[in-house]
């Protein structure tokens, strides 16, 4: 891949996790998003959320090659001190991420033990944040390495086997849609790399099963929940990817669904990139999005770091 179109891939997750914001926890059908908005839920003034945030601390820390409790320190600066966020300090982050954040800041706990490994974390906190991984492993032939550090970088936050299994099947699809596979390939390739897992994350591939049923596209919208459950943000971002006319329409479908809008729009807007590379991104919601300067201080250095390799 080129520098550019790294730089583009990582930029539309901050777009939809922008355009989600206002509406995040609103119901369904009480709202209507067009074009990217500010204030509503956390009134803030066209922003993007931890999602974004926790990405770009992964960015930063896969540039410089550091370790895992550089990443948790960085974490924690986000926490604590608003680091990574457009205008220094953070407005929303979510519990099971808070508390694996706290209990690394205790001391004592391995970065990838901090995660909570009950079945009530099951939450899009990780794969909300992990989208980077699909370019620094996109050229990895071996499953076994690429599916370590799937597990590992969940793990910080979340450690049930449901939720590793979700960013495995994630950055699966993207890194096949990357190399040019259409969604319907790339979730099928997904799925066979999950079923080669060991029999704890075979186990949960039930799951998310309506994912890989060939008529799951024609499911109708009711029958689509977008709640921060890893496996309702997975199935809309899917669906909406699916049935998605162009870049704008998918990501715009997304922030309408209601509930978990903003990561659930980020992770559209991520596939969409993926899957449709030559969509441009509006020129409107580009020039509402606050401090791009920042996204750009991350993404470019990774962006030319990785290109190489990508």
């Amino acid at each position: 891949m080129q520098k550019q179109a790294i730089i583009h891939f990582l930029y539309a997750g901050a777009l939809g996790d922008a355009l989600g914001v206002p509406v995040e926890f609103r119901r369904r059908d009480t709202y209507h998003v067009d074009t990217m908005t500010g204030y509503g839920t956390w009134e803030q003034p066209g922003t993007w959320s931890d999602d974004t945030s926790m990405t770009l601390a992964l960015v930063d820390n896969l540039t410089a090659d550091a370790d895992n409790d550089a990443l948790f320190k960085k974490f924690v600066a986000y926490m604590q001190d608003g680091a990574y966020t457009p205008f220094g300090h953070l407005f929303d982050i979510g519990n099971t991420c808070a508390k694996a954040i706290r209990t690394y800041a205790k001391g004592g706990t391995e970065p990838t033990q901090c995660g909570d490994p009950s079945e009530f974390a099951n939450g899009n906190g990780a794969v909300m944040r992990l989208a980077p991984l699909a370019i620094t492993l996109l050229n990895e032939d071996d499953p076994a390495v690429r599916f370590a550090q799937y597990r590992d970088y969940t793990s910080f936050t979340h450690r049930h086997p449901r939720a590793i299994l979700g960013t495995a099947l994630y950055l699966e699809a993207l890194r096949h849609l990357l190399q040019g596979a259409n969604l319907t390939e790339a979730l099928n390739r997904a799925h066979a790399f999950a079923a080669q897992l060991p029999g704890q994350y075979q186990k949960e591939l039930k799951a998310y099963h309506r994912i890989f049923d060939p008529q799951f596209a024609r499911i109708p919208r009711a029958g689509i929940e977008s709640s921060g459950y890893v496996v309702d943000t997975l199935e809309a971002a899917f669906w909406c990817a699916l049935n998605a006319r162009s870049w704008r329409d998918g990501v715009l479908t997304a922030a309408n669904l209601g509930s978990d809008a903003d990561t659930v729009a980020s992770i559209t807007a991520t596939i969409l990139a993926a899957a449709r590379p030559a969509d441009q991104f509006p020129d409107d919601w580009q020039s509402a999005l606050k401090n791009s300067a920042m996204l750009a201080r991350y993404f470019a250095p990774f962006a030319e770091k990785y290109q190489a390799t990508a």
